[in-house]
Order: C-alpha cells, then sequence, then structure tokens
C-alpha cells in the first residue's frame, strides 16, 4: 500500500517538474485579409486601399483583398467590420470624421469609440470647393453671392459626411439657399458636378486637381488650416474669412476592438512600416493623399477628438437633411 502511494508521489513529482510547453500562437495571417472601404470604388479612399493592400500583402506575405461596401453614410462598411470574425482579418479604411459622425446621424449598431481598435493613420486628405467650369462663379465670394439669390445644389458623400457638414455649415452661416444632394461616393458624385446636375462639391484635393487640370472644374478654396501642398495657390476657407472650415481629414486603418492586442500590434508595425517607404509615399502623393503615418496611438486621440468635436458641430447646425 505504501509503495503504491509513494509510486504515485512520485509520479506527481516528475509531471510537476516536466516542462509546460503553451499553445504556439496561430499564424497571422491565417487566411485572405479584407480590408473594407465603406465607399463605392474609384474614389481616393479606394484608391489608397488598393495602393496599401498590395503592400500589406507582400509584407505580411499573405493575400489582402479590397472590398467595397458603402451605403448609409459608411456605416454599412463599418458594421460589416464589427460583426466580422474578430481575428483581425478583417480592416476598416476610412477617414476619421466619418466614423464620427456617424453616431450622432444614422445611428448604427456601433459605438465608433470603444467598438473599433485603430491600426494606424494613413494620409490626410484635405479637401477642395468645386465648381462645375461654366459656373458663374470664380471665387468663394461670387458663390455666396449666388447661393443668397438662387437654390444651388451641393453634392456629398453621404448625409452626415464631412463634405456635407462643412457645405451646411457655410449655407448657415451666409443664409444661403443651398440643398443638399447625397451620394454613395464620390465617383457618382463628380459625375453629377460634371453634367451640372450639382453646382457644388467638396472634392478629395487628388481628384479636385486632376479635374482642374482638364478644365473640367474651377476650384474656389481648401478646406484645412493651411494651403495644401497639392493645390498651393488655393486660398483656404479661413484665408477668406470663413471660419469653421480648419479640418484636416485623415484616413486610418481600423479592426474589431475584439481582436486580440498582439494581432493589431502586428498590424501596427507592419503599416508604418510601410508609411515609412520613400516609394510608397511618392505614390500616394501621385494621387494627392498627404502621408501621414501616424500610430495606433495617435490615430486614437485622433478619432477622440474629432468625434467630440463633431458631435459640438452637428449639435450647432441640428437636424441635417
Amino acid at each position: 500500500m505504501q509503495s503504491r502511494y509513494l509510486r504515485r508521489i512520485a509520479a506527481a513529482a516528475v509531471f510537476a517538474l516536466s516542462p509546460v510547453y503553451a499553445a504556439a500562437p496561430e499564424p497571422f495571417p491565417a487566411k485572405t485579409i479584407r480590408i473594407v472601404v465603406p465607399y463605392p470604388a474609384g474614389g481616393t479612399a479606394d484608391s489608397i486601399a488598393r495602393l496599401f493592400s498590395a503592400r500589406l500583402a507582400d509584407s505580411l506575405k499573405g493575400i489582402v483583398i479590397v472590398e467595397n461596401k458603402s451605403g448609409a453614410s459608411g456605416t454599412i462598411g463599418a458594421e460589416t467590420v464589427v460583426k466580422a470574425e474578430p481575428d483581425g482579418h478583417t480592416l476598416l479604411l476610412t477617414v476619421t470624421t466619418q466614423l464620427s459622425n456617424a453616431a450622432f446621424n444614422v445611428k448604427p449598431n456601433y459605438d465608433p469609440i470603444t467598438d473599433f481598435a485603430p491600426i494606424a493613420g494613413l494620409t490626410l486628405a484635405p479637401m477642395a470647393l468645386a465648381v462645375p467650369h461654366d459656373m458663374p462663379a470664380n471665387t468663394v465670394g461670387e458663390l455666396e453671392a449666388l447661393a443668397r439669390t438662387r437654390k444651388l445644389a451641393y453634392g456629398s458623400y453621404g448625409t452626415g459626411s464631412s463634405g456635407h457638414v462643412m457645405l451646411a455649415t457655410f449655407n448657415r452661416r451666409i443664409g444661403g439657399q443651398m440643398v443638399h444632394v447625397p451620394y454613395r461616393g464620390e465617383s457618382p458624385m463628380v459625375t453629377d458636378l460634371l453634367g451640372g446636375q450639382i453646382q457644388a462639391a467638396l472634392l478629395t484635393v487628388g481628384i479636385a486637381r486632376e479635374l482642374q487640370k482638364s478644365g473640367k472644374v474651377k476650384l474656389l478654396a481648401t478646406v484645412g488650416p493651411s494651403r495644401s501642398e497639392f493645390l498651393p495657390r488655393l486660398p483656404t476657407f479661413d484665408e477668406l474669412g470663413y471660419g469653421e472650415f480648419d479640418w484636416t481629414f485623415g484616413v486610418g486603418l481600423y479592426t474589431s476592438s475584439r481582436v486580440p492586442a498582439a494581432v493589431v500590434a502586428r498590424l501596427e508595425r507592419a503599416s508604418l512600416e510601410i508609411m515609412a517607404l520613400p516609394d510608397f509615399q511618392d505614390r500616394l502623393r501621385a494621387i494627392g493623399a498627404q502621408p501621414w503615418g501616424a500610430p495606433a496611438a495617435e490615430l486614437k486621440r485622433r478619432l477622440v477628438i474629432d468625434t467630440i468635436l463633431w458631435n459640438k458641430t452637428l449639435a450647432r447646425l441640428g437636424k441635417l437633411e
């Protein structure tokens, strides 16, 4: 009896002294990575996503695809990421204000602060006010005079989008008669701007610059605290005496906040390494996107600040139509 007991003790001791092997971490990526863009194909955000996805695939030695899911002011694409399996294989590329304003306009099933894990800030996306080439306005002041005397239609990426809020603010300030027309993205909005169905729109500077070069639109001003490096001759709204137009729109990469921290950190490292490449920065500048390369903590701070400021702006404007 005693010998049996001693054998049990010895066996237990051997087990206790044996090395404990933790489960090996799962390889990442283990399947195709999807970058969800909440806008249609053809816009600046889509172009950034496609340039970035190719570099991310090389960096992670995996397959990375871009999936366009537009609609509902960007909330459809954002909700896709929140509801996806939290393994880091579904990412969201969007503008900070687009993610922020959705919480106050469309009432989505997510919180922009707590339901997303910022990965990295990729680019800054300044915007320019564009009007058709035959529009009888060559300055913001002349557009203001027209808007006070007759109805003008302006387009945006959707209700509550940055373009909508900025031009609604402008219209409210000047006492104009401008009417909002929402679109599902930049490409269909540009089509109607060139066709004369709308008379004004805020465009990303990359697309605005190309349309100006081809003589299809006139550019009147840029949004931001300083002049755009891509359109240095164009004044800012602030220079012209219009306040509340010093926003800088940042394009960032996010995933679900339920994704393990180690996976988010892996994606952050890869993203920042890509953003530091001079040739990649040149590719971004070629499409009018200013390289940013912000770490996750900075993008998180930007998202929180933009959400607070955007909420205050929307509260001042009241109901947006």
